[in-house]
């Protein structure tokens, strides 16, 4: 039998440290806890045990502390962080039925070592999983040591065999004990021997064997006299060293809580895992979506008294029925609900459209598969029928399914409900929101496609109206699927020569600082590797303010501009990199994806982002530089085509007019009410000055003061940014919120509000959940604070764009114009139309843009017409 036997307190520190944060809906961190689980999931998949077991250290003093106080003394508290997610761990593991076993008195690897006896003596294979070398000592051919790293959530593992051990070490593995007797051990305050380094100890051991023989006659060992003096004087630390670091096998593991009837062999640890009700419950409260799927809970009957949620429909548990549309009557009896006007959940089963498969909200037990193999050109004629504008349709992703529909000649029209982004609304910073997932949560049962749709579409819709975003959902985020996949399918003109051409340019630029910056370090190395780049500064260069990390020296950019004056290389390679970058994402990057028609049809993307904001994909053309000379020359390839425009415009300063507005502080109401350059004005506040002699600097410095208050900056970032010192940008911000006072009031409020609701809403009650605010963790608690502050302003920015999106695109079909939407970027449209349209197209987008919504303060927009996106902008 496979018995696995884990080291509890090892694994659960290296998913501590290898797994981003995260937190419970509730704030708790749980980063450990899914980390630990993502590793065991990776061994049971790796190691197929039959039996398992998890060992953890207690907070008592072992006897080895009672025989050295120094033993571990310099070792610091674990973590808040992860202390709190012990009991959450241990409770995991017992509602997974995972034995787990501790002993007041000794440590989990003496746990380990007793199992691990016991199981060889009975003839079973035992797996020890530790992230640990100290377990290394109890690999034989009984016991492989399965040694585990944790990074970025990816697990890797190397199993000891005695024969891997051998070929590593070159001594047998027992030798291990006295191989840290000789070099000591700081993570556990193991003394060693004084002066004996790990290479030395390493020698010893493999010419001489244990200590035993080592201290037979050290005189006689072929080794320098320092050598011998050291071991000389420090045999008796070798030995106790020597007992500090071997694992005890006779743990009384009897008087053990947890320990199981039987006589301890990995019979009494067999296990499966139990999938109950009460375990997918604690997953659903730690927040461990995908762990959920992974572990397959979501099979558990949604019919059991315990897993029933009290969301759910009554019939939510029924199976659903397919019915296969193969005869003329049931096609017409269809037609005739179609007609009706009744809601209809839309889903394709398979791609393109030869298929699909309906179901009906009132009915979502059955549905009803057609298909073209069955119905020939019936099917046809109801898929007409079915996306015509008069049937009202629910769908999953309805953006893309627009796109197949429109691909194949189908109309766009009559889809009023889309499960995923109401999904995303009630919960925008989830990561997925699958069919099966959503169905799991809020039906409590794991369905798909056209019937998970129609079940979902009316607890949704209640939901949204509970939480007060009905108004959103209908006339912001169903409106702008269609305004999106338009968009998607116009697509926006590039010149393919000038972008080639344009990489050639960069090729030279990149080769000619390539050999400068080889000149200025006196050798070639490779430039983008931070290991040889950070040996040339700090190491060659002697360049100060290096930051070493475990890996080498530290090369990213916030510390190589504070450089920048120290040394002309700094600053090559900088443009080195920029030049780089654009090459590979832009010039290159574009060319892949520019399509026969000469366009790129990026895709944007409505359910990632928790602030609302679109974001565009394959290729993202939201990230293009905008103030940099070479990403204004990358704007140049984007083009109208002969006898067109690119009419761009742009909100001014959107996002300081809502927070006039949200915060209702009537100095700054009034500054944007008067006219002047809002930012001259906080210059003239701020600085007292008269406005006619606010100088450039002290505008500048306003400007960042401004946002800077918007994002929550602070003091510190603020001096960075306006080349002051901290002192001197915190004299600004005090005076910033002395002069407006109703912002300094509105930070704080909306801080407090966040705490005690758990969220944040924009004007359109786009709402963000901020289990941070509750967080144990002082850095993850003034994120969320930033975010509190942040989130109603840059979210509400994100809603009327979206709200002008729909009307612009509404207004230019309206008045029968050839003009069309092609990108959208933050708070910048841009709009493809005829030339002799120009004037129109100015004066709808600035009309439209601006009436959108009625504030305290004017929005104003700036618009432009030119042949290319860079003249425009």
């Amino acid at each position: 039998m496979n018995f696995m036997i884990i080291d509890g307190n090892s694994i659960v520190n290296r998913a501590f440290y290898g797994v981003r944060v995260l937190n419970a809906p509730d704030g708790t961190p749980t980063n450990a806890v899914y980390g630990f689980l993502a590793i065991l999931q990776h061994l049971l998949e790796e190691l197929k045990p039959e039996a398992l077991c998890v060992a953890f250290d207690r907070k008592e003093p072992t006897f080895r502390h009672q025989s050295f106080a120094f033993y571990k003394a310099q070792r610091k508290p674990m973590p808040e962080e992860l202390a709190v997610q012990m009991p959450l761990l241990k409770e995991v593991l017992d509602a997974m039925g995972i034995p787990r076993m501790e002993l007041a008195g000794y440590e989990a690897d003496d746990i380990l070592g007793t199992l691990s006896r016991i199981a060889e003596e009975q003839g079973d294979h035992c797996f020890i999983v530790t992230g640990d070398k100290d377990s290394l000592q109890l690999v034989s051919d009984g016991t492989t040591v399965c040694n585990v790293k944790s990074r970025m959530g990816q697990t890797e593992t190397i199993l000891y065999t005695p024969e891997r051990f051998r070929e590593e070490y070159g001594f047998e593995p027992p030798l291990m004990v006295d191989l840290k007797a000789l070099m000591g051990d700081s993570s556990d305050n193991i003394p060693g021997v004084a002066g004996i380094g790990e290479k030395t100890a390493m020698d010893l051991v493999r010419r001489y064997g244990g200590i035993g023989e080592i201290y037979r006659n050290p005189a006689a060992l072929d080794v320098k006299d320092g050598v011998k003096k050291k071991l000389t004087a420090g045999e008796a630390d070798a030995h106790s060293s020597y007992w500090l670091a071997t694992i005890l096998r006779e743990v009384p593991l009897e008087k053990c809580e947890t320990c199981p009837d039987g006589n301890l062999g990995a019979e009494c640890f067999t296990w499966q895992l139990h999938r109950t009700p009460e375990l997918l419950a604690v997953m659903k409260r730690l927040g461990f979506r995908r762990m959920i799927e992974k572990w397959r809970l979501n099979e558990i009957e949604a019919g059991s008294a315990s897993a029933v949620s009290a969301e759910a429909p009554a019939d939510a548990a029924a199976p659903a029925e397919t019915v296969e549309v193969d005869r003329e009557e049931l096609l017409q009896e269809l037609r005739a609900k179609l007609r009706h006007g009744i809601l209809t959940a839309v889903w394709l089963p398979a791609e393109g459209l030869g298929e699909l498969d309906i179901c009906f909200p009132e009915q979502p037990e059955k549905v009803y598969h057609l298909s073209y193999l069955m119905l020939g050109a019936d099917y046809e004629d109801f898929c007409r029928e079915l996306f015509s504008a008069g049937v009202p349709k629910t769908a999953h992703q309805v953006k893309d399914l627009m796109n197949q529909l429109n691909s194949e000649g189908l109309s766009r029209d009559g889809f009023v409900f889309d499960t995923a982004l109401a999904a995303y609304l009630l919960r925008a910073t989830d990561s997925s929101y699958t069919l099966p997932l959503l169905s799991e949560r809020y039906l409590n049962r794991e369905i798909d496609g056209a019937a998970a749709v129609a079940a979902l579409t009316p607890v949704l819709q209640e939901k949204l109206s509970q939480e007060q975003m009905t108004v959103l959902f209908e006339e912001i985020e169903m409106p702008l699927c269609r305004v999106l996949s338009e968009m998607e399918e116009t697509g926006f003109l590039v010149d393919r020569q000038a972008l080639a051409a344009f990489g050639e340019a960069l090729n030279s630029g990149i080769a000619q600082l390539e050999e400068e910056i080889h000149a200025l370090a006196g050798h070639d190395f490779n430039i983008l590797s931070t290991r040889q780049l950070g040996q040339v500064l700090f190491e060659e260069l002697m360049l100060p303010a290096g930051k070493k990390t475990k890996t080498g020296w530290s090369t990213n950019v916030d510390v190589l501009e504070k450089l920048r004056d120290k040394h002309p290389i700094v600053q090559k390679v900088l443009d080195y990199r920029t030049l780089t970058k654009l090459k590979s994402t832009y010039a290159d990057g574009l060319l892949k994806v520019i399509a026969p028609d000469g366009r790129i049809h990026t895709s944007f993307q409505m359910t990632v982002t928790a602030t609302g904001r679109l974001s565009s994909t394959e290729p993202n053309l939201q990230n293009i530089p905008v103030r940099k000379e070479l990403g204004a020359q990358i704007r140049t390839m984007f083009a109208a085509p002969d006898g067109k425009v690119l009419v761009d415009a742009d909100y001014s300063q959107i996002e300081l007019r809502l927070l006039a507005h949200i915060s209702g502080d009537r100095t700054m109401q009034e500054a944007f009410l008067s006219g002047e350059d809002f930012h001259t004005v906080t210059a003239s506040k701020v600085f007292n000055v008269p406005i006619e002699e606010v100088s450039h600097t002290l505008r500048s410095r306003a400007k960042a003061v401004n946002f800077g208050i918007v994002y929550g900056i602070s003091a510190f970032s603020l001096a960075q940014d306006i080349g002051v010192r901290p002192a001197e940008a915190r004299e600004y911000m005090n005076a910033y919120l002395n002069r407006y006072s109703g912002v300094r009031d509105y930070m704080h409020n909306v801080v407090e509000q966040a705490r005690a609701d758990g969220y944040v809403r924009t004007l359109w009650n786009r709402r963000r959940d901020l289990p941070e605010l509750r967080s144990s963790n002082f850095n993850t608690r003034a994120f969320g604070e930033r975010v509190a502050l942040n989130m109603p302003i840059q979210g509400t920015a994100a809603d009327i764009i979206k709200l002008a999106m729909v009307h612009v695109r509404d207004r230019l079909v309206r008045e029968n114009l050839q003009a069309k939407l092609v990108l959208q970027v933050h708070d910048e449209l841009i709009v493809e139309c005829p030339v002799e349209e120009t004037d129109t197209v100015i004066r709808i987008l600035k009309e439209e843009m601006e009436q959108v919504a009625s504030l305290s303060v004017p929005l104003t927009v700036d618009a432009k017409a030119a042949r290319t996106w860079a003249e425009a902008h």
